[in-house]
Parts: C-alpha cells; structure tokens; sequence
C-alpha cells in the first residue's frame, strides 16, 4: 500500500513539474514566438505573391503590347497601307494579262518585303479574279503542279464564260514564264473570293475575314480587302497568322502557361500551340472548343458576362483576372482587349497561368520559414525553461504546501483534520462551510433537468429545500399571471406528502407573511404562539394547529422573484419550538434566501422551458392551420391526419402480439410522432395557391380563357371587318354575307373546343391535339407592343428572345418564350442532401405556354405544375431536417416525410422500399390516405363513405402500396369507426 501511494506521488509531482508554471511559460513563449513567426512568414508570402501578381500585370501589359505591335505593324498598318495605295493605282485596273505582267515586278517585290503577305489578289466587278503569290516551299510548288524553279505564280479566273477556267502561270526568279496550266473548273476558294468582294464593295474602307486553312501552306490566313477607287474591283492580301502563334509560344510567363489570341465572335487568331489540329488526317482550323480545357473554361465565363476580378491588372477596365479550377490545379486566367478602336469588336488575348508555377517562390519561401522556425524553437525553448525554472522553484513550494491542505479537507470524503494554525483552521472551515452550501444548492439546481413533469417540480423542490434547512414544515406560494393573487399553494410538513393549501386567493396587499414577503420585497420573520388567533387563519400554519407538543412557530417567508425582479410567490419555512425569541441568525436567513434563489432559478426555468413547448406546439398548430387555410383543396387535412395517425399510434403500442409486440412508445417518441403528424405537409407551404387549386389549364393568378376568349372576339371582327370591305369594293352581299355567317360560325365552334379543353375533363387524343394546333395557328394582327406594361420579370424573358415592334402577325395560341419560367438554384434539389431524392425534375420551373397548357391529355396540370405539388414533400422533409431538433426528436423529418412512398418502392420522394421505413412512417402514409379519400371539404371531389374508402383502401393492400399488416392494425382496432363518430358526416359512415 505505502509503495503504490509513493509510486503515485512520484506520478503526480512529476505532472506537476511539467504542467507547472514553468511549463507554462515554456508554452506561452513558444506559442508567441510560433505566432511571430507565422505572421512573418505569412506577410513575406503575402508579399512575394504581390510582387508575383505584379509581375504579371507587367508583364501581361507587355504580352498585349507585343500582340498589339506584331497585328498592326507587321499586318495590319502594312495591309491597310497597301490596300490604301493600291485602291487608288494601277492594280485594279489591270483588267488584262499584259497589263497584269507589265505589274507582277511590283507585286513580287511587295510580297517579298512584306512577309506576312501571302497572296495578292484583284477580285472584278465582272467576277475575274486575279491572284499573284510566291512560292517558298517544296510543298507549295507541288500542290500547285509548279516547276521546281518556280518562284512566282499567277493565278487568273474567269468566270465571264459559259463554265469557269482557272489559268496557272508559273515565273521563275527572274520573272521568266516558265510554265502555264489551265484547270475548266472553280477553284475551291472562289465562294470565299466572292463573299470577301460582296464585303469589301458595300464597305467603305477595309474589312476583314474571319481565319482559314491555306491547305498550300497548311498554315492558317485571313483575307483583308478593299474596294478600288473606281468601285470597279476589290484589292486583297492574304495574311499568314502563323507567326502571332509563335509570339504566343515564346511570351508564355511560365512553361505551362496557355496563350489564346481570340476575336470577339471566338474566332481563334493564335494560340501557343498552334492554329491547326487533324481531323482524320485532314488539317482543320482549331476552334475555341479545342484549346485546353482551362482556357475554353475561363473564355466561356467571361462571354457569359461572370467576371471575378482577382488581380490588380494595370490595364484597368480592359483586362480581367479570373481564378478558376480545372484538373486538379488552381489556374489564374487572364483576358486583355488588345483593340483600342471603339468602332469594331475587338481581339482578346487569352492567357492561363497555373499558380503553383507562379507562387512557386513563394512556396519555397514558407517552407524554408518553417524550418528556420523550428531550429528557432529547438535553440531558444532550452533557455527559456532554465530561466522559468528560477521563478517556479518557490511557487513549487507554496503549491505543494497547498497541496497538503488539500489532502486535509476533501469536498468528497471525511471531515478536514485541523490544523493547529489558527488561519488554517479559519480557512478550512470556511471552506466547509462553502463545500455544504454548495452541494446543498447544486442539488435544487440539479431539478433543472432531472424532472420534466411540471405540475409535480414545485412540490419536489419545496421538499429539497426542506431537506437543507432542517425546517419542519414548508408552504410555497405561486402567483398567477396576473400578479394579483396567491392562486396555488402548497404544504408539507415533517416529511410527509406535499398537500394543497385550501385558500380564497390570497391578495399580496394582506397582512399574512407570505403577502408581505411579496410587497415589502424582503425576507418576513415572524413567530406564532398557539394560542393566537393568526394560527387559524394563516393559510401556511394549517399544519401548525392542533400539535400539543409546540407551543411556537417560528417561520421565515421568502419572496420568490426571476432575473428581472417580478414577484414569483413566496417560500415559508417553519420549525416548532417552545421558546418564544427565534434561533434563525443573520448568517442562517442569508444562506435561506440563497437557497430560495436557486429554487426561484429552478421554478422561472422549467416556466420557461413549459412556455416554450407550448409556443412551439402553438406555432405548429399555427402553421398547420395556415396551411389548411390557404387552400379549399387542402380543407382541414392537416389538423385531421394527426387525430387518426395518434389513434394507429396508440393501437400499436397495446398490440400484445404480430409484429408489433414489441413496439413501444414513450414520451419522448409520442412527442416525436405528434409533431411529425403535425408537420407532415407543412412544405405545402411553399406550393402556391394557383398551382394548388388549378382548376383549367389555362389557370394561373386568372383563367387566361378570357384573353383566348377576346382574341376569338378579335378574329370575329375582323371577319365582319373583311366582309364589309369586300362589299364596297363591289362583291356580291348576299355572298359574303353567307361567307361571313360561315367564318362566325367556324370561330365560334372552335371557341367552344378550346373552352371544352380548357376545362380538363375529357381525355385528349390525338385527333383533339390536331385540331387545337390548327386553331391555334390562326393569326392574328398585333398592333399593341406586348413589352408595355408588364412586371420586370416578365420583360427580362422577354429580352432573351426576339420580339419584333408591331405592327406583327401572331397566332391565336402561342407558346412564347416569356410563358417558361426558368428553374432557379432555390428551386433545385440540393445536390449534397443526405435524403437521396429519387424525382424527375423538369428543366424548367413552370411553362405557361397557352398551346402547352391546353394540350394536356388529362386533368389541368402540366408536368411542370405536378411535379411542383409533389415537391412539397420534399420541401417538408428539407424544412424539417433545418431545424435544430434535439436527438428524441431526429426522427420527425423521415416519418413525416415518407407518407408519399408505398412499400414496393414506387413512391416519392426517395423511392424507399417498406424495410426502409420506420413503423411511423408507415402508419402515416395510412392516415394520409384515409383522411384524404373521406374529407369532405375539398371542392374538387365528393367524400366517400367508410366502405367506399375502405375498398380503395384494400386494394392498395393488395398492390404493395401501403403496410399490410398496420392496415389489419387499422381495422381491428376500430379506427375508422373511431374516426367517423368524430370526424365525419353521419351518412359517410356505412358500416354500421
């Protein structure tokens, strides 16, 4: 025994040494100097990332200052300077071979200078074309058909004859005609001649193509063009773009860096990698959707207008930096408008930097910080704990002799021995007295939570108190809401059961000592001999009155207040004695109102625990009621399906055997089950009334058959109208007045068509859907702007489609885009809900088109509108599992969520199978059922007897679709006999 007790003395003063003050101090300056550091280090990353992002703002300015000198000085200002020139010399009046040969030592020269030219063309008003282009390379000569020396070839076009002639003229380096070659056919780019001259003859000064494939070359050019002088013919050059991707290639920031140059319409113009891609072998123009992945995905987002500036850009409102993901890496994506000239689109450049290539100095930077701060740590936390080690030796002393006084005195064990010390002994014995107090108020305190029963806790916490104080008698007094009366009163006296007191309503106004208490604010001392007459009469001394062995009672009322000061009641203490003067010292009546305090605690907090419940259950009646409100359609359903739900509920808590011997309910899970009766179709909520209660197809706030119904009106003037004109202009009355007859009557029928399709009574076949299309395809004449007028909701649909100004032709049903209505983000299905909804849901959220709508086969609600009512389950089960539930009550959102699913797994909103559902759900999808095929207040359907429902009922049984054996449950226990005596019209029950 003593070599276990020295074992663990050595235990704890080694955890004391370690945990000691001079730990501490070893811990809080390691931890500061660990904070410096890290702040250093994080302002360092902070600032070579600045000087990183710095860097490529510099050097993006300078990229686009690149581009935007190679495209105008190296093609642009040289093509528009040549095409000046040439608009207004002798090239485009060159209209035949000799004057064209007498110019190809100038052509070749300014092929030659400039090396971005690869052809010039002349294009004529009588469609010749004329082309001239050198000849650089092996494969050039070879695809043209061209001699080996050749340098020089010419290429002329008539189309002047009755079928086009290609000529070929091949020069060599001194412009000697080496060989000539005619092909009776148009050469593949003729329709692009065509289109560039079309352009360039109604545009004023140059236009531009968009880039193609030069399959001589296999590089990618553009066409620019411009009309001659005369307006007789077109001058063009043919631009090799090869080089701009070159550019791009070597201006990359970083090696992994991807460079796009791209025109307003995203037409690539260069790319680091290139222009071109094969197809099957077969050279293809790369397109937008063929660059990497990070940059189509940062162009795409910055078309569609989703603009995150996340770098300082010193380009200003002409560049913006996104930050994206894309496979696994950050990427910073750069767009720089590279075209100042406000009249045309302008070119972009596209340039996509991963970060951790760019901040890869920076990465280098932390990591070399945490090491020297770790050899830091190693170096300095050594001295710091030889220097706290000189402070913590004499508080190490003082705590061990602590230590020891603790050992004398333990809250849990035996009384503290004394020391001889007279300042000790005052101190223990102060601490004594502290230790008892306190167990004896943490034990009223304790009540808090250990007793959910309200109307028996202020009985149990009179008898605690009691129980502290000695007292042999006690009396509680609690006001009723007003704070006017005494209204309940309870006694106990010697241990015995808590009574009532018998009173009239005790007046805080009285002379009595509990009203005094109450009034005066203060705590009443007060004795009462036998034989005083108050003895009779004062409603706590009942117990007092008829004891021989007492001849006083000495009590003690104690006003009860909460934490704001207002009166509670009041709390009496009694004891019995033959002395008259009372024994109850300054210090006793001090700890009685500290005591009394804590159990006024213990009474405001199950008060206001008791409120809350019953305002939770208040507001849930509330919304339930609400809900049953809104809507005809709805009735009193949710106030009814709780009512049979409980009855099923308690039927399967008495089964004694089957399956459900063994389920039993306590008051946590009868809570459960009556809050998720009450809040099983409170997503209904969020289901609008005109989707609720649609009654025709074309309902939504109104039946839109009135408009249909004025256009039909429309049509019948105009048929009058056109009757009336024909008669003036000469055409025989009797005629057009049998013709006008005729068009009324044609209208009118199919007016009553639509109006007979609008009611969704009838099934709708084929030959119906035929003819409401061909109705609704008549036209009409609008002359009204139908943007006039309408919410901004409504125009902004508008604004995504085309809507011509009036006047304009549209047909009596239409399906505009302005009738859909887009499907929200608050209108999806959370994609990370752990409820695993198992619903189609439809692209768009409602579609109000007028044909649409009256084509639905059967009933009035479209696709759209039904699944929108289904979706209140699942917006209830949504609305349930937000709400911050305690753990008896987890279970509300599955049991109220579920009385959609039938046990074969067809149901929704999650598909679940029977084994899948808890005993409640099941039973709620019963008492859903029932109370919706007996209601009868809904104005859509007329209810239905007991065997009626009960035969639907039986076959739903039999299709899996509800719970076999909790419908037996149903029936034996007398349910909807119950129900129906309760609930429901005397002649809807057959049974009897």
């Amino acid at each position: 025994m003593n070599g276990r007790r020295v074992q663990e003395d050595v235990k704890r003063r080694f955890r004391l040494r370690f945990f000691g003050l001079q730990g501490y101090f070893v811990l809080i300056a390691a931890a500061l100097l660990l904070a410096t550091g890290v702040a250093l280090a994080w302002l360092g990353y902070r600032m070579i990332t600045h000087n990183l992002e710095t860097a490529v703002e510099r050097r993006v300015d300078a990229i686009g200052r690149e581009i935007k000198r190679g495209i105008n000085n190296s093609i642009r200002q040289p093509a528009h300077a040549f095409l000046a020139a040439s608009a207004k010399g002798e090239l485009p009046m060159a209209r035949t071979p000799e004057d064209r040969i007498r110019l190809l030592p100038l052509v070749r020269e300014v092929l030659r200078f400039h090396s971005v030219f690869g052809s010039v063309i002349v294009s004529y008003d009588n469609g010749d074309i004329f082309m001239a282009k050198l000849l650089q390379t092996e494969h050039e000569r070879i695809f043209f058909k061209g001699p080996p020396e050749t340098v020089l070839m010419t290429l002329e076009i008539r189309t002047s004859g009755p079928s086009p002639a290609s000529e070929y003229s091949f020069y060599g380096s001194r412009l000697r005609l080496l060989h000539t070659r005619q092909e009776y056919r148009a050469p593949y780019y003729l329709d692009n001649a065509r289109a560039w001259h079309q352009a360039a003859m109604q545009a004023e000064g140059t236009v531009e193509t968009d880039p193609m494939i030069v399959f001589s070359r296999q590089t990618v050019s553009m066409i620019m063009a411009r009309r001659s002088l005369d307006g007789r013919a077109v001058v063009a050059v043919g631009l090799r773009l090869d080089h701009l991707s070159r550019l791009l290639a070597n201006e990359r920031p970083t090696p992994g860096s991807r460079v796009a140059l791209f025109q307003a319409d995203k037409h690539l113009l260069a790319a680091d990698r290139g222009l071109l891609t094969q197809e099957n072998d077969i050279p293809a123009l790369r397109q937008l959707e063929d660059l990497a992945p990070v940059t189509r995905q940062g162009v795409e987002k910055y078309l569609q207008g989703q603009r995150t500036t996340n770098l300082r850009l010193s380009s200003g409102a002409k560049s913006t930096g996104l930050r994206i993901r894309d496979g696994g890496r950050d990427w910073l994506l750069v767009l720089e408008e590279l075209d100042d000239d406000p009249t045309r689109p302008g070119d972009f450049m596209v340039l996509a930097i991963p970060r951790d290539e760019l901040f890869l100095t920076a990465g280098l930077f932390l990591r070399y910080a945490a090491l020297g701060m770790l050899g830091l740590l190693l170096l300095i936390v050594p001295v710091i704990w030889l220097a706290a080690r000189h402070v913590a030796v004499p508080l190490r002393l003082m705590t061990e002799r602590t230590r020891n006084l603790a050992e004398m005195y333990n809250y849990y064990g035996p009384k503290t021995r004394f020391s001889l010390v007279p300042e000790i002994n005052d101190l223990v014995r102060n601490v004594e007295f502290m230790r008892d107090n306190q167990q004896k108020i943490l034990s009223i305190i304790g009540l808090i939570s250990g007793d959910r029963d309200f109307e028996t806790l202020p009985g149990r916490v009179l008898r605690e108190i009691m129980t502290i104080t000695d007292a042999h008698g006690g009396a509680l007094m609690i006001m009723d809401e007003s704070k006017n009366f005494l209204e309940k009163g309870l006694s106990c006296w010697d241990g015995g059961e808590v009574q009532p007191i018998t009173m009239p309503g005790l007046l805080p106004g009285t002379s009595y000592a509990t009203s005094r208490a109450l009034t005066e604010g203060r705590s009443i001392v007060d004795c009462i001999a036998r034989d005083d007459p108050r003895a009779a009469v004062e409603p706590v001394a009942q117990g007092f009155v008829g004891r021989p062995d007492a001849h006083y009672l000495h009590l003690i009322s104690l006003p009860l207040r909460d934490r704001t000061g207002e009166p509670l009641g009041s709390l009496t203490l009694m004891k019995r004695g033959k002395a008259k003067t009372p024994k109850l010292t300054a210090e006793q009546i001090s700890f009685m109102e500290a005591v009394v305090a804590a159990a006024a605690v213990v009474l405001e907090t199950q008060a206001l625990i008791k409120s809350q419940y019953d305002l939770r259950d208040a507001l849930i009646h509330i919304l339930a009621g609400a809900i049953d409100t809104k809507s005809p359609y709805t009735g009193g359903h949710c106030a009814r399906v709780p009512k049979i739900f409980q009855m099923l509920l308690e039927a399967a808590n008495d089964a004694e055997d089957g399956p459900l011997k063994d389920f039993h309910l306590d008051e946590n899970s009868r809570e459960e089950a009556r809050l998720a009766a009450w809040l099983h179709d409170c997503g209904k909520i969020t289901t609008p009334e005109y989707v609720m209660d649609k009654a025709t197809k074309l309902e939504t706030l109104y039946d839109r058959i009135h408009e249909i119904r004025t256009r039909f009106e429309v049509l019948k003037r105009d048929a009058e109208i056109a009757s009336l004109k024909a008669r003036l202009e000469g055409a025989d009355p009797a005629v057009e007045q049998q013709k006008l007859a005729e068009a009324l009557a044609e209208l009118d029928d199919d007016f009553a068509f639509v109006a007979a399709s609008n009611l969704g009574g009838e099934h709708m076949d084929d030959a119906a859907l035929a003819r409401l299309a061909a109705i609704g395809g008549k036209p009409f004449v609008r002359t009204l702007d139908k943007r006039l007028g309408v919410s901004r909701g409504e125009l902004a649909r508008m604004e995504g489609a085309s809507v011509p100004d009036p006047p304009v032709r549209e047909t009596l049903l239409m399906d505009n885009p302005e009738h859909i209505i887009p499907r929200g983000e608050n209108d999806m299905l959370p994609a990370d809900s752990p409820w695993n909804f198992q619903l189609d849901v439809p692209a768009t959220l409602y579609n109000r088109g007028e044909l649409y709508n009256l084509s639905i086969r059967r009933g009035t609600l479209t696709q759209e509108e039904r699944y929108k009512i289904n979706d209140h389950i699942t917006r209830t089960i949504l609305m349930l599992d937000e709400l911050p539930l305690p753990k008896h009550l987890r279970q509300v959102p599955e049991i109220a969520g579920a009385h959609h699913e039938t046990m074969d797994g067809k149901g929704y909103p999650r598909r679940l199978l029977r084994d899948e559902m808890s005993w409640g759900a099941r039973m709620m999808a019963i008492a859903d059922i029932f109370e919706a095929l007996t209601a009868w207040d809904r104005p859509y359907k007329t209810s239905k007897t007991l065997r009626e429902a009960l035969d639907i009922m039986e076959n739903f049984k039999k299709n899996n679709h509800i719970d076999p054996q909790l419908y037996e449950l149903f029936l034996k226990a007398g349910i909807p006999e119950r129900y129906a005596a309760a609930y429901l019209k005397p002649e809807q029950n057959d049974l009897q």
